[in-house]
């Protein structure tokens, strides 16, 4: 039971005030993350997968989700709230990865379901990873991504959405779905957070994580597999 309400009081964190999770100062850290946004890695379009390429509805996305039990070592359960809100990046080309920070990409999707998974044990442990499913018209979920590497070209750091200045880097993306972006955010005061953003023909799935120890997050690619493995079953 205390996973269970540790699991539901971090993704409550998460929702309101963006993925945040994290611990300490930090302040290396950011100059380091900073340096290191010069160049956007992750995987190209891939013309050979096929994701579902017509958006799917509400009760499509909620099949696709991760469930209990779907992931060995991961306790996993729906979002207690949705995402909401509507915060400012200044500049304004930071804006796409503010807009995964507090999972409220814009367009908005046409449907959504959330998960939040909590890992007890291992390497992991105290981590938890928010995964937002995103119901788009392919041509919509496709500006997601290019958006998000756009941003990455020109942001290094910005101001907005908490009252502290957050940092943006590129880091290397996972061979999954169609395409895939991967990012670090790291807001002042806080440990850095992992994001992992993936299209599957016309779904955005986006993956966050905050480590809560203080230390850089990763998220964990048991988990990017799995879900787009369900996905795309």
């Amino acid at each position: 039971m205390r996973i269970r309400v540790t699991a539901a009081a971090l993704c409550t964190a998460v929702l309101v005030a963006g993925c945040s999770g994290g611990g300490g100062s930090g302040e290396k850290d950011s100059g380091a993350a900073a340096a290191g946004a010069g160049s956007v890695p992750g995987s190209a379009p891939a013309a050979g997968r096929k994701g579902p390429s017509q958006p799917l509805g509400a009760a499509q996305l909620e099949s696709a989700a991760l469930t209990a039990g779907d992931v060995d070592g991961y306790q996993i359960t729906d979002y207690p709230v949705k995402p909401h809100g509507d915060s400012t990046a200044r500049p304004a080309a930071c804006q796409p990865l503010e807009n995964m920070r507090t999972a409220v990409p814009d367009p908005a999707p046409r449907a959504f379901q959330g998960r939040l998974a909590f890992s007890g044990s291992g390497p992991g442990a105290g981590a938890a990873t928010t995964i937002g499913l995103m119901a788009y018209d392919r041509s919509d979920a496709e500006g997601v991504l290019d958006g998000l590497r756009t941003a990455l070209k020109k942001c290094t750091a910005y101001e907005g959405g908490v009252p502290a200045r957050t940092t943006a880097a590129a880091a290397t993306a996972p061979d999954a779905g169609d395409e895939a972006v991967a990012f670090a955010l790291h807001t002042e005061r806080d440990s850095p957070d992992a994001f992992v953003v993936v299209r599957s023909g016309a779904t955005v799935v986006l993956f966050c994580t905050a480590s809560g120890t203080g230390a850089p997050a990763e998220v964990p690619g048991a988990l990017v597999s799995a879900q787009i493995r369900k996905l795309e079953a």
